[in-house]
């Protein structure tokens, strides 16, 4: 990597830990699962399952009925309510047969490309899926209280082939510092000005781009110097396309984020995509123990990163033992080892 920028990203690092610090006092550092599940039931319940959502299949059903009884064909809600009581008793594709015939008919209505994304999704059907829901947000570009473009994100990075979805997240923005080795306990969410200095180092290192990058890459993946391989593999990352998204949102520093990032989580609770994002979203809060297990979550779940995850498991549970240690009463770190007589 380019030795200016590595110069300069370490001072940035050390400077904004230094703020850290003073301003935390490193109190949180030690904080136990249970003190971060009490601070964020919501994403104790993502991670850990403690909440299963259930289905009221007689009131949907009575639901269908009555749509079925009294029709209105040329009513997009009546449409919608149809296709969204199917997807909610697990039928996507009974939805997809209502809406694909009428798409044109109501090709201005929000909830007709909403409900039939969301069934494409369901049936993992993403480019399809992608399409109707980028078209919904365009219709409404704060469309489900705003949090309709974290799912545009998860698809646009559910399009992509295993080898991109390897070394990105699909809230881009993160996808460079998950890849930054750090000292466990601070994410570094880069300013845009940062990340494009990343972008430029790779350039000068790969002037001749993607394909160079990848071979070295390649040469390099099944040495034994982790930080080595890290370098490569943030280097393509940094030369990767963004997603289309990104021309119209920062979703890192979007004020829903927290509450994006668990919307989508709830609604794909097998997508490890979602729990590596759930991960991040915790370790941003300092809620350590929270990130660890939801990186080993999404392990469990067969993320393309697990090798990365791994990692970043380790600097965390490190860094928690670290500072439970150091929070210790010295009287308590004074006293002899059990077995040893001195």
């Amino acid at each position: 990597m380019n030795k200016l920028l590595r110069i300069f990203q370490t001072l940035f690092i050390a400077a904004i830990l230094l703020w850290s610090m003073i301003a935390h006092a490193c109190r949180w550092d030690a904080d136990t699962l249970k003190d971060e599940k009490k601070k964020k039931p919501e994403i104790a319940e993502i991670i850990f399952g403690t909440v299963t959502e259930t289905v009221d299949v007689p009131r949907l059903q009575k639901r269908i009925s009555e749509l079925t009884t009294n029709p209105r064909r040329d009513d997009a809600d009546w449409w919608n309510d149809f296709a969204g009581a199917y997807i909610q008793l697990g039928q996507p594709q009974k939805a997809v047969d209502l809406l694909e015939p009428i798409l044109e008919k109501f090709k201005d209505n929000y909830g007709v490309h909403a409900n039939l994304g969301t069934a494409y999704h369901l049936l993992g059907r993403y480019p399809e899926a992608e399409k109707e829901i980028a078209r919904d947000l365009k219709i409404n570009s704060e469309a489900h209280f705003g949090l309709e473009k974290y799912h545009l994100a998860l698809l646009q990075y559910l399009t992509r082939d295993a080898k991109y979805q390897s070394r990105h997240v699909y809230v881009d923005e993160y996808s460079i510092s998950l890849l930054e080795k750090t000292p466990g306990f601070f994410f570094p969410p880069w300013e845009e000005q940062t990340e494009n200095l990343f972008i430029k180092a790779a350039k000068e290192d790969f002037p001749k781009g993607l394909v160079e990058a990848e071979k070295h890459y390649e040469k390099i993946k099944k040495s034994h110097d982790e930080d080595a391989r890290e370098d490569a593999l943030r280097a393509i990352t940094a030369l990767d396309p963004k997603p289309s998204y990104r021309e119209k949102w920062n979703l890192a520093n979007d004020p829903k984020f927290e509450e994006g990032i668990i919307y989508l989580a709830s609604l794909n609770p097998k997508q490890p995509a979602c729990f590596v994002m759930v991960g991040i979203a915790s370790w941003k809060n300092l809620d350590l123990n929270l990130a660890a297990a939801a990186f080993e979550k999404a392990i469990k779940l067969g993320s393309p990163q697990s090798e990365i995850l791994k990692r970043r498991i380790k600097e965390i549970r490190d860094h928690i033992k670290s500072a439970q240690n150091l929070e210790k009463p010295a009287a308590e770190q004074a006293l002899p080892k059990k077995g040893k007589v001195h």
